[in-house]
């Protein structure tokens, strides 16, 4: 019989989710990463909890019009908790694939995914575009949940923008209220129209759509 212990269940509107729990999340080591604007310290392995940026993203996607997925290219970048990336999965959006900077927040997703019986690719991604060629395909979906907490997060997204080329393409944005975000986002109004509304747990999604 499996620990009961070792896994835990999300309720979300498109049914629940069963997770791994890492056993010690607080175990995990998370170096300093050099940046261009000196060094950006890593914060603790939100991705082991129920963080509210990721879960509260999860549940939007979870209760979207199913035809927003389905055979979908989506990308998430940081891939924090990983609940975005398992539910577009789980609505038939394909290919899925989660990123992050930690192997193992992205090897407790690919985990997390093959326990759900979901196809999610996950891949080791520095958020710089040194890195771009993991990610250089074009995409439909970008999701970000409290990804913009430093500089070289901000310049990964911004280099995304470009590859979001699919007719209603989107970025989705779960923003628990860090300044970076509205800083970023008055940037690239230009070209993107953002709609934003409030999610639970004090978080705003902010949805981009490229202007005509």
């Amino acid at each position: 019989m499996s620990d009961p212990g070792a896994h835990v269940r999300v309720r979300l509107p498109g049914g629940p989710l069963d997770l791994l729990r890492p056993a010690d999340p607080d175990a995990v080591a998370f170096d300093p990463v050099a940046v261009d604007e000196g060094v950006e310290e890593l914060h603790p392995p939100h991705w082991a909890r129920l963080w509210p940026s990721g879960r509260a993203l999860a549940g939007a996607l979870a209760g979207a019009d199913p035809g927003l997925l389905a055979g979908r290219a989506v990308l998430e970048l940081g891939c924090g908790l990983g609940l975005p990336s398992l539910v577009a999965a789980r609505a038939g959006a394909d290919p899925v694939l989660a990123t992050d900077r930690s192997a193992a927040a992205v090897g407790w997703v690919a985990a997390s995914a093959r326990r759900a019986g979901l196809r999610v690719g996950t891949a080791v991604a520095a958020f710089s575009p040194a890195e771009d060629a993991l990610t250089g395909r074009t995409w439909d979906l970008v999701l970000a949940a409290d990804v913009l907490y430093g500089a070289a997060a901000a310049t990964a997204l911004t280099g995304l923008l470009p590859r979001v080329t699919a007719p209603g393409g989107q970025v989705w944005l779960a923003d628990p209220g860090r300044p970076e975000a509205s800083r970023w986002l008055d940037a690239v109004r230009d070209t993107w129209t953002v709609t934003t509304r409030a999610l639970p747990d004090g978080v705003a999604l902010h949805v981009l759509r490229r202007r005509p």
